[in-house]
């Protein structure tokens, strides 16, 4: 049987091939599955009332379902309260008390409150209390009267602070670096106090942010990390609800953290949030974006987008290409070699 084929050269093999190194090609760029939906831990804030271990706590006096102190009233009002610090242990206890004012931290925008030792130049500042000391015996309570002076040129708005109490004992905590490391436990009540006047609520997202560390493997997946920062632009305190997102190339990848909701978050004051996507693509184009909401205000999206590169991937899509090139190359020439004999011999 005669064959118009040369020696050595196998179209059916080299197109075998190709389409083999196409697959694998194209199996490396589709999109997996997408990730489940992940959320990060939201951070801590105040409660207001607490208790110290269980051995104290604090909370305000009167009404047992008040949780926090919360005040509306004009620019050099006077407002009297009091405090209930109550020991539940079976020893005496000494407790430091001090007017406070809170700030939000900047990871994750815990509510937060101002040492004894700061300047107080708030809320913190205008509480006058009955006494700063005090030792109460075990099983008893006392209550400790405060008076808010609200300066007469309190701008409107929210002002928050608190009544801190700081428990004298210092507890061991074990050793750091061949030393005893001591700490003591405090509990701050929440004033939220709202001054008469003009409120402008407001809420902004900057600094949207894809952190991406691809493993080291061809093909393999990857980490991303979405930061942001929320804005309080206003002068109410809100709880800000966040929506963030991260989508691929075409929006082929998703990944859907839950919704959350910031810890009260003071006028001015901002909070870095992160969220991680443990399943993230090692190639693509992702576009992140954080929707964020409060009630009574219409919602701000911000986003950015980003290159997501893994160069062990790339690498080996490289030199797929270059195979699938040349394979084809050597295809084309084959297929004109055999017209250009078929030629010949008609």
């Amino acid at each position: 049987m005669r064959s118009d084929r040369p020696p050595g050269r196998r179209p059916g093999t080299a197109r075998a091939l190709a389409a083999v190194l196409l697959a694998v090609l194209l199996t490396a760029l589709l999109p997996g599955a997408p990730p489940a939906a992940g959320a990060s831990g939201s951070g801590a804030g105040s409660s207001g009332a607490g208790t110290g271990g269980g051995s104290w706590s604090v909370r305000p006096a009167g009404a047992a379902d008040r949780a926090a102190f919360v005040m509306d009233c004009a620019p050099g009002t006077a407002v009297k309260d009091a405090v209930r610090v109550s020991n539940l242990s079976g020893a005496p206890l000494s407790f430091q008390v001090y007017g406070s004012d809170a700030y939000n931290t900047p990871r994750d925008g815990a509510l937060a409150y101002r040492q004894a030792g700061e300047a107080q130049t708030g809320l913190g500042s205008w509480l006058a209390l009955g006494t700063n000391a005090l030792v109460i015996p075990p099983g008893r309570a006392a209550d400790i009267p405060f008076t808010l002076n609200v300066p007469a040129d309190a701008t409107p708005g929210s002002h928050v602070g608190g009544v801190v109490a700081l428990n004298n004992a210092v507890e061991q905590a074990g050793q750091a670096a061949g030393v005893d490391v001591g700490i003591q436990r405090a509990i701050a009540v929440r004033i939220q106090l709202t001054v008469e006047g003009p409120l402008t609520p407001g809420l902004a997202v900057r600094s949207v942010t894809v952190r991406h560390r691809p493993e080291g493997a061809p093909f393999a997946g990857a980490r991303a990390t979405l930061t942001y920062t929320v804005v309080n632009t206003g002068n109410a305190a809100l709880r800000p609800t966040v929506s963030p997102r991260v989508r691929g190339l075409f929006g082929l990848r998703r990944s859907a953290f839950a919704d959350r909701t910031l810890p009260l978050l003071l006028p001015g004051q901002s909070a870095d949030v992160s969220a991680d996507w443990p399943d993230a693509p090692g190639v693509d184009y992702l576009t992140a974006s954080v929707r964020v909401r409060a009630p009574g205000l219409p919602a701000t999206t911000a986003q950015s987008g980003r290159l997501a590169v893994s160069w062990p991937t790339l690498g080996v899509v490289a030199g797929l290409l270059g195979s699938l090139a040349v394979l084809l190359g050597r295809l084309r020439r084959t297929r004109s070699g055999a017209t250009s004999r078929a030629g010949a011999r008609s």
